[in-house]
């Protein structure tokens, strides 16, 4: 006979065989048991869980006539034809290419004669999900009613997709993913039978690349035999076939990275990139690597596959913030490396930036370096010595603040009110990502209308849940803040995520696809930081009143910087019209459109002269703080 792949040849053929499936098996013995089977099931789980091996098993335990405590023999004729596919009562139906109408309709008209060899006919109907709408429907009445002595299991992978009739008609069991512990062990029952050496890291390799899946696991063994060539099973050996990377390269990795050196970091990433690992698969092992090390930190026990001296000198120097701001740095760029062509580059600047202490951590607004600053002795001198590079430079960004300030205070009075009416730009340090377009805002703002918010706001949980769910958890803690007619206008509370929307294209065409299903018409989407929000308005009510109450549409920036102040003051003097050029009338109703408020109410109608702070004294006052900040009017 040929040779059998080992998840074949290992395949549970009775429900005390199954792994890490133990309240399924126990619940189907007894129902077996006490002759008491339900007439449809619905198997869903991950691949590999034991799905279609449990369907035929409860096929040969229904219909065995010496089964025990609900276990098929497996060594009657019935059972044997069973398992080698020889019995045509219990019949297999892949749904992924039987799939239509007209399947579904021979299996009614088959469904009506009673079984010929064994007491139940069983159908068991993998990736049922593929089935069309339509045969769905025309499965419906049948498995509500079937024929006493039939019995109907569904497996599928996507259970999201059966419809809830399909489901409620079942009694649904959801296999788990197999914990590592449990793959580990049946692996070493299966060497141990085969009479084949291995080290146990090599199995928890292989565990933990198969992501619970017992298939996988076993295919993956299968590979690391024929690669050893029937020798032991070796750590080196499953790195190779899995794809996986030893972990004591993660280790060096973090030490030069949270010491800050770059360079070496980014060798130890070319290394592997030269032995063909992914950038992909890279990162996704440091991500459970980090989450093993927070667990070891946080427990007495060693969660990584390492030994307790092989960890011992990332214990001892990286902190545990150090972890958590790593791992939701690298949950960012995971969605980025999705989407882009080239991934390493993600890889290599995430490095770049945790390695030189520029991973941020958004709080309230706030900005906090992701780990402390202390540095070990090795890498004293060279932390030391860009830190006085950079105190250098900040002193003297400091200095040139100080004359411009100086220089602004003093300013006379009319000139000064025209120059705190400029709107400010936020910090540069700020707009890595996100950047506020006012043009864009304000031509939401000059079609915007009650009734549009209304319906927006009315239908904008049923858009985002239209969405897939990694889109979808970018849009968390959204609202719409303005809409009229074909332009909405989002808030955002964390920058990052507004910048991850503003600046993807695909992003955007996806959510204006989705959100014409409800809306009724196209619409396009601009976004602000809910933060930024008030003083937009504000702003955007000065040029409305001085524009005779007319739509608001920004000229474009003069390409020459000698002109970026003359622009500003014009902007806003009441007696120039430069920047603002007249439209169609706007609608009566956008002065209660924003933020369902009218705007007389939400905006000052007179402007305070002290009102708007310039932009070189806001710097000076985040710099040394507002107590030691004194401004006075000449």
């Amino acid at each position: 006979m040929s040779y059998q792949a080992l998840y074949r040849v290992w395949r549970p053929q009775t429900f005390d065989e199954l792994v890490g499936q133990t309240m399924i098996a126990n619940t189907l013995k007894n129902a077996v048991k006490d002759n008491q089977p339900s007439h449809a099931y619905l198997f869903t789980g991950s691949r590999g869980t034991g799905k279609t091996s449990t369907a035929k098993i409860l096929a040969k335990a229904v219909n065995c006539p010496n089964q025990t405590d609900g276990n098929p023999c497996n060594e009657c004729e019935l059972c044997r034809g069973i398992t080698e596919d020889m019995v045509s009562d219990v019949i297999e139906i892949d749904a992924a290419s039987n799939n239509g109408v007209a399947e579904i309709r021979d299996l009614r008209e088959n469904v009506r004669y009673a079984p010929t060899q064994a007491q139940y006919k069983v159908y068991i109907i993998d990736e049922v999900h593929m089935l069309t709408t339509g045969a769905f429907n025309a499965l419906l009445k049948t498995l509500e009613e079937p024929p006493a002595q039939v019995i109907f299991i569904l497996a599928t992978t996507e259970p999201h997709r059966i419809p809830t009739t399909i489901i409620s008609r079942t009694q649904r069991f959801d296999f788990q993913r197999i914990k590592d512990p449990d793959l580990m062990a049946q692996m070493e029952k299966i060497l141990g039978e085969e009479g084949i050496d291995y080290e146990e890291e090599a199995l928890a390799i292989i565990s933990r690349a198969a992501n619970g899946g017992m298939r996988d696991s076993l295919s993956l063994l299968d590979q690391s035999i024929s690669y050893a060539l029937g020798q032991k099973v070796t750590t080196k050996v499953t790195l190779e076939v899995s794809g996986s990377l030893d972990q004591r390269y993660y280790v060096d990795y973090l030490l030069k990275v949270y010491q800050g050196e770059s360079e070496e970091a980014l060798q130890i990433l070319e290394q592997q990139f030269h032995v063909g690992k992914q950038a992909s698969r890279f990162l996704e092992e440091l991500f459970l690597f980090s989450r093993d090390m927070l667990l070891t930190l946080h427990t007495s026990q060693n969660h990584t596959l390492l030994t307790d001296d092989q960890i011992a000198p990332i214990r001892e120097q990286i902190d545990a913030e150090f972890y958590y701001l790593l791992i939701d740095q690298l949950n960012n760029t995971q969605y980025q490396m999705r989407v882009s062509t080239h991934p390493d580059l993600y890889l290599e600047m995430l490095t770049v930036q945790v390695a030189n202490r520029v991973l941020l951590q958004e709080t309230k607004g706030t900005v906090k370096p992701v780990a402390s600053s202390a540095v070990h002795t090795s890498t004293d001198s060279n932390v030391i010595q860009r830190l006085e590079n950079r105190i250098q430079q900040l002193e003297g960004q400091l200095s040139d603040l100080i004359q411009q300030t100086q220089s602004i205070v003093n300013l006379p009075s009319q000139e000064k009110k025209t120059q705190t009416q400029v709107q400010r730009s936020r910090p540069r340090h700020l707009d890595t990502f996100y950047q506020q377009d006012l043009n864009d805002i304000y031509q939401v703002l000059n079609v915007a209308t009650r009734d549009h918010l209304q319906n927006i706001k009315s239908q904008w949980e049923r858009i985002l849940n239209a969405l897939p769910v990694q889109e979808r958890n970018l849009f968390r803690g959204t609202q719409p803040l303005a809409a009229g007619t074909g332009r909405v206008l989002l808030g955002f509370e964390r920058r990052t995520f507004c910048g991850a929307v503003q600046g993807n294209r695909e992003l955007n065409d996806l959510l204006t696809h989705v959100s014409a299903e409800y809306l009724e018409e196209q619409v396009t989407f601009s976004y602000v930081l809910e933060q930024e929000w008030p003083e937009v308005r504000k702003n955007y009510r000065i040029l409305w009143e001085q524009n005779n109450r007319q739509p608001i549409i920004l000229q474009q920036e003069q390409p020459h910087e000698d002109k970026a102040s003359e622009d500003a003051e014009e902007a806003l003097d009441p007696a120039t019209e430069s920047v603002l050029e007249p439209s169609s009338p706007t609608p009566a109703s956008v002065e209660e459109a924003v933020l369902d408020q009218p705007l007389e109410e939400s905006i000052p109608q007179e402007i305070d002269e002290n009102s708007e702070i310039p932009e070189v004294v806001q710097k000076a006052i985040d710099i040394f703080g507002e107590d030691n900040i004194e401004i006075k009017n000449q």
